[in-house]
């Protein structure tokens, strides 16, 4: 499996590129959500089910998707490939692994997590199971998934491909995708629409930010409504 470069992924070698990931982080899913929704696209959402495996209400992790897909067996399969996937992840990198079917064993843990985190990744999101809590937290790695999990993935699944395209979560990943997550769950925004949702997101927080202080203040939620086109 051939790894793409990361300026073809679109990464920090990118300074515009790096400013709106890093400026991302003022902003939250559900702001970002519903933006697209309002620029004519799908919301980006994963599914619900992919949430923190460590609850953190200000944690907010933006990067450059590297998917990789994970698929069921009953045999033993040598773990060559998952070595080679996390010795690849570029700098910058969301790491996304995508299962095929419900598979009953932890597909992320600590070990990966420490691999992924020296080598400059900014977070993981599995659909899937997630083992070794302790470690994760420890290294304060952000990590998604849908449970957890203490078995391990051997004759349970094993990594297939990585940096490939992958469907998961009820959306599409490709390589250099944007995957934003913070304590309401995870999306993707598609790496050629980047730019345009975060020039709107802008103007929508500014919209937001006036929309919650005039309903602190006491405002009713129609007059507040009537004025901003938000509730």
């Amino acid at each position: 499996m051939t790894q793409q470069n990361q300026s073809e992924n679109g990464s920090s070698d990118d300074p515009q590129l790096q400013a709106m990931l890093n400026g991302m982080h003022r902003f939250y899913t559900p702001l970002v959500s519903d933006t697209m929704e309002r620029l004519g696209m799908r919301s980006g959402a994963l599914h619900h089910s992919i949430q923190a495996v460590i609850s953190n209400p200000s944690m907010k992790v933006c990067g450059l998707a590297f998917p990789c897909r994970v698929v069921p067996t009953h045999e033993y399969v040598e773990i060559d490939r998952l070595l080679e996937m996390v010795d690849s992840i570029p700098e910058n990198a969301f790491v996304i692994v995508s299962a095929d079917s419900d598979i009953d064993a932890a597909l992320w843990g600590g070990l990966m997590s420490a691999r992924a985190r020296a080598r400059g990744a900014v977070g993981a999101a599995v659909n899937g199971g997630v083992r070794d809590i302790e470690q994760i937290a420890e290294l304060g790695f952000p990590v998604f998934g849908t449970y957890r999990c203490i078995t391990d993935i051997r004759r349970r699944g094993f990594m297939a491909k990585y940096n490939v395209p992958v469907f998961t979560g009820g959306q599409t990943i490709v390589p250099g995708d944007i995957i934003f997550g913070d304590a309401n769950g995870v999306l993707v925004i598609a790496r050629e629409r980047f730019e345009r949702v975060y020039r709107e997101l802008d103007i929508a927080h500014d919209e937001e930010s006036r929309t919650h202080a005039s309903l602190v203040k006491g405002t009713d939620a129609r007059e507040v409504f009537e004025k901003f086109g938000r509730f």
